[in-house]
């Protein structure tokens, strides 16, 4: 009896012992099925294509930071520090000095746009700004992920149109700037404390910022002023030659090569201060400024840019759209921006100038 007994109770052992393996193993079987739903869902993540897309506008990521949350480069100059002093102000030839101010047009102006997210990009990121009315042209490049980059291009945009819409615009004196010229760093300025703040207010905006290349023309004057920030250009067509006005503001322009060659140094909105450079040039009829972000100039060379331009400088609409596709063809991986402006004689100073020679013309 006492053999039956025991027989009896390791059996019943056995039972609750096998009863608990199969409880377990109809529990692992929904965390196994759930943890292969969440790897279906990852593609809704960026491809890889897409992530190293992500970094042909950037700023050094730090070792803590997400790559979609850039900051800058740490390993800026010494002479590098956000503050307003030692910015750069270069004077192309003839440019330099002041001059009298007509009583009417000396040029006018006609300008076109083109924005794309590319072929590669959920999300365009960039934003620009035609402003005939101030003879003022903007393009922004935003960084920060796709909430925080869209976000930084459209308040730059946005503070720098404000700014000048409503002024009269109070400077800070600068020995080689002129006054139209600090008028529009300030603008820029701005725009760098509003994008600034409002990345402190919503911590989802942590690290956003943009790129920004703009051009103001007085057109009395005979002047167009170029500030930028960051890697966002400005060409000029003249005379059959493209000749680029800024100097991008990143590792590689201060020599180094390699991987971090593309790394950006400045942009709006990721310090409290800004360093912004600003180009003086003197406009003569039949110039051409071209505007961009590097979606263009990366994708594109400078030699296929121009020999577009010159084949459609006469419909700028048409030269726009053909950047941007010549883009979108190479491979389009970031976004591109266009900003096109020409310049032509006004009428009446094209008259002027006829009535002149033919004086000339007579009186020898």
């Amino acid at each position: 009896m006492g053999n039956n007994s025991t027989v009896l109770f390791a059996v019943a052992v056995l039972i609750v012992a096998l009863t608990l393996i199969v409880l377990e193993l109809r529990r692992a079987r929904p965390r196994a099925s759930r943890s292969v739903s969440v790897r279906k869902a990852a593609p809704a993540r960026p491809s890889d294509d897409e992530a190293d897309d992500a970094d042909l506008t950037r700023m050094s990521p730090s070792m803590k930071s997400p790559a979609t949350l850039p900051q800058l480069a740490n390993s800026e100059a010494p002479d590098e520090t956000m503050t307003t002093s030692g910015s750069l102000t270069i004077f192309e030839p003839d440019a330099e000095g002041d001059e009298t101010t007509g009583s009417s047009d000396l040029f006018l102006l006609t300008a076109a746009a083109q924005s794309d997210r590319g072929m590669r990009r959920r999300n365009n990121e960039d934003a620009y700004l035609l402003d005939e009315a101030q003879s003022l042209f903007v393009v922004a490049d935003g960084m920060g992920g796709s909430a925080g980059g869209a976000v930084a291009s459209r308040i730059a945009v946005d503070s720098i149109e404000h700014v000048f819409s409503t002024g009269p615009i109070e400077t800070v004196d600068h020995p080689r700037r002129p006054r139209r010229a600090r008028e529009l760093v300030t603008a820029i300025e701005i725009a760098n404390e509003m994008i600034h703040e409002q990345a402190a207010k919503q911590p989802e905006y942590h690290g956003m910022g943009t790129t920004i290349v703009a051009a103001r023309f007085v057109r009395r004057k005979r002047r167009a002023f170029i500030a930028h920030v960051g890697d966002s250009r400005c060409y000029r067509l003249r005379g059959g030659q493209l000749k680029l006005l800024t100097t991008d503001h990143t590792l590689g322009a201060q020599g180094i090569s390699g991987g971090f060659s593309g790394y950006v140094r400045r942009a709006l909105g990721v310090r409290s201060r800004v360093k912004v450079d600003v180009v003086v040039d003197r406009p003569q009829s039949d110039d051409l400024y071209l505007l961009c972000s590097d979606g263009l100039n990366k994708m594109v060379p400078d030699e296929e840019a121009k020999a577009l331009l010159e084949s459609q400088q006469s419909d700028l609409d048409a030269a726009a759209r053909s950047l941007v596709e010549a883009a979108n063809h190479r491979g389009g991986k970031d976004n591109v921006t266009v900003v096109l402006v020409g310049v032509r004689e006004s009428k009446r100073r094209s008259h002027r100038m006829r009535a002149r020679l033919s004086e000339d013309r007579r009186s020898s």
